[in-house]
């Protein structure tokens, strides 16, 4: 579903990807680690064609979006539920009206239509208690769940992309959303999750990807990544070894 071929990209003078190549099936669940400032968010806005490569191709289903306009990038958009670190809510809406924005937006729906829609999604992330709680009154896995819910409102993506979605939540919360992660994917779609915590990337994954210098490091599955001898991996891997229950 995925291609990206030989893409580079910079921030002014600061480059960050360096001829990075990889493909991503259209039902894999993908993690991609590194450090900060190896890419890894810059590689989901290129995906959903946010910013565009210095060079280098971009397929999705065959076709290069890094040709495409900004009205041909909707439809590569709608192929995607993209969720940002910070979820991005709007502070001024209330949990319900933040989930409604896209259908309002996007949509010819009723306003019937649209409250059913709103309390079916929140239902799905367990917030529809919270529906008319504004932004500031959630804890960051609430918020998180709300971006969750909102990413799913005008349309059914094929795959999701994640953005560091345990970032800065407590374990109880962490966890929540890794099965929330799973759940929504299914057997059927998948994703791509951005994240430096190994312990909730093995949770949702079953290919790790691991960014340095702006290219693919390592690439494999769960066995190959635990047993990596990569020094690189090796700093990633201690979190589990932190986490290990004292003998």
């Amino acid at each position: 579903m995925i291609l990206f071929d030989r893409v580079s990209f910079s921030y002014g003078l600061c480059p960050i990807l360096d001829g990075l190549s990889f493909s991503i099936g259209a039902q894999e669940r993908v993690a991609v680690l590194g450090g900060s400032g190896e890419g890894k968010t810059t590689i989901l806005k290129l995906i959903m064609g946010l910013i565009k490569p210095d060079s280098g191709a971009i397929l999705v289903d065959g076709e290069d979006i890094t040709i495409k306009c900004e009205a041909h990038l909707r439809e590569v958009r709608m192929k995607f539920s993209l969720v940002f670190q910070e979820g991005a809510l709007f502070d001024s809406l209330s949990v319900k009206e933040n989930v409604a924005f896209c259908l309002r937006e996007y949509t010819k729906m009723s306003e019937e239509e649209i409250d059913g829609r709103v309390r079916e999604l929140l239902r799905v992330v367990g917030m529809e208690h919270a529906l008319e709680r504004m932004p500031d009154e959630l804890s960051g896995g609430m918020h998180r769940r709300v971006a969750i819910a909102r990413s799913l409102a005008a349309y059914d993506p094929l795959m999701f992309l994640y953005d560091e979605p345990t970032s800065g939540l407590d374990p109880i919360s962490a966890d929540m959303i890794c099965r929330l992660i799973l759940e929504l994917a299914g057997g059927r779609r998948g994703l791509i999750m951005v994240t430096h915590k190994v312990s909730d990337a093995l949770k949702v994954a079953d290919r790790f990807m691991f960014l340095k210098a702006g290219r693919v490091l390592f690439d494999g599955d769960r066995e190959r990544l635990v047993r990596s001898t990569l020094p690189e991996i090796r700093m990633f891997m201690r979190e589990l070894e932190c986490l290990s229950p004292a003998e």
